[in-house]
């Protein structure tokens, strides 16, 4: 992908509503009244509606015109998340091969979005993949990719592609001299790495299976690097799904995790802390949901879901970025 035309100046994500979800991580117990009391100090879920939001010229991914962008997340240490639009004829300054400092992802919500994957920075055309709706992409730092400006006639795909964009800051080299972010530094790279794909939309590719960590559910199975602490995973929960443990609320001391409700609605139950009765609201199709360390979400009784919900769930060990493995267990409140 390309950051071309990002700004240096990256404005913070705003507090957002408190909320409280919680998946149904195994815990090694829950904490007494008196150990949650002392827990604090609580962080509050943000959450966002996406078609509220207006679109922001900012955060586009290309050339004014065929990109159009909006901020869901970003952080001090230049990590930012995207939900941006690529028009049919996508254009931008940076098409030829490049590689990352930092590690991306990609989910692709609409459309088709041709790439090309380099294995060298010797290659010259690389292998052409097709992300389309449903495609997940994993991309480590130091992966070569890129769209060839010669073929760029390709990304004319009506209509268009929406997709999430998430990077967690870093520069990025272009392996073209005649590029403003050319360096020889490419020469010196030990190893190169490659993107990992899963394409969640093709049923005969990626089947769904039942979710231990949810019953009732169903998961697929996305990115689990265990020591680098970062994980993804897709899930369908059908209409009228009840929580069969529910009451419930947990939290992580440190783990970032993100939700985007891709389909139907579900009902989560909001908490600012472990003495606070809290609130039902219902979260439906592209709502957006960061939930920083320290911040509560629970299942409560009875349907969480009037027509289902699919969700993709994103967790990170500590802040958002690779490394910082493995990802604890949910801590849950009595």
């Amino acid at each position: 992908m390309d950051n071309a035309d990002r700004p240096t100046r990256r404005p913070l994500l705003g507090s957002g509503l408190a909320l409280s979800l919680a998946l149904t991580l195994a815990a090694p117990g829950p904490l007494s009244a008196q150990e949650a009391a002392a827990s604090g100090p609580w962080a509050p879920l943000k959450v966002k509606d996406i078609n509220a939001m207006e679109w922001d010229d900012r955060w586009r991914m290309g050339n004014q015109g065929t990109s159009q962008g909006k901020l869901l997340y970003s952080n001090e240490q230049g990590a930012f998340m995207l939900y941006v639009y690529f028009a049919p004829g996508w254009d931008a300054i940076n098409v030829d091969p490049h590689y990352h400092h930092g590690h991306e992802w990609v989910y692709i919500l609409e459309g088709d979005f041709p790439l090309y994957e380099f294995v060298s920075p010797l290659q010259k055309t690389g292998t052409l993949v097709s992300m389309r709706a449903g495609t997940w992409m994993s991309r480590p730092a130091y992966s070569i990719h890129g769209n060839r400006p010669e073929v760029m006639a390709r990304q004319k795909v009506p209509p268009g592609s929406v997709q999430l964009v998430f990077f967690e800051g870093g520069r990025t080299i272009s392996l073209n001299p005649k590029r403003s972010m050319y360096s020889d530094e490419w020469k010196k790279v030990e190893q190169f790495t490659h993107a990992h794909f899963q394409h969640t939309a093709s049923t005969d590719v990626m089947e769904w299976e039942e979710s231990a960590e949810l019953p009732g559910t169903s998961v697929k199975w996305l990115s689990e690097d265990l020591q680098g602490g970062f994980r993804s995973r897709l899930r369908y929960a059908p209409a009228g799904w009840q929580h069969s443990g529910a009451p419930t609320r947990s939290y992580f001391k440190k783990a970032q995790r993100f939700v985007y409700v891709l389909f139907g609605d579900l009902k989560v139950w909001t908490s600012e802390g472990p003495e606070d009765a809290g609130e039902t609201i219902v979260l439906n199709k592209d709502y957006f949901v960061d939930q920083p360390p320290m911040s509560i979400w629970g299942w409560q009784d009875g349907p969480l879901s009037e027509r289902g919900a699919m969700w993709l769930e994103v967790t990170y060990a500590e802040g958002a970025r690779v490394g910082r493995g493995p990802i604890e267990q949910a801590t849950v409140l009595p």
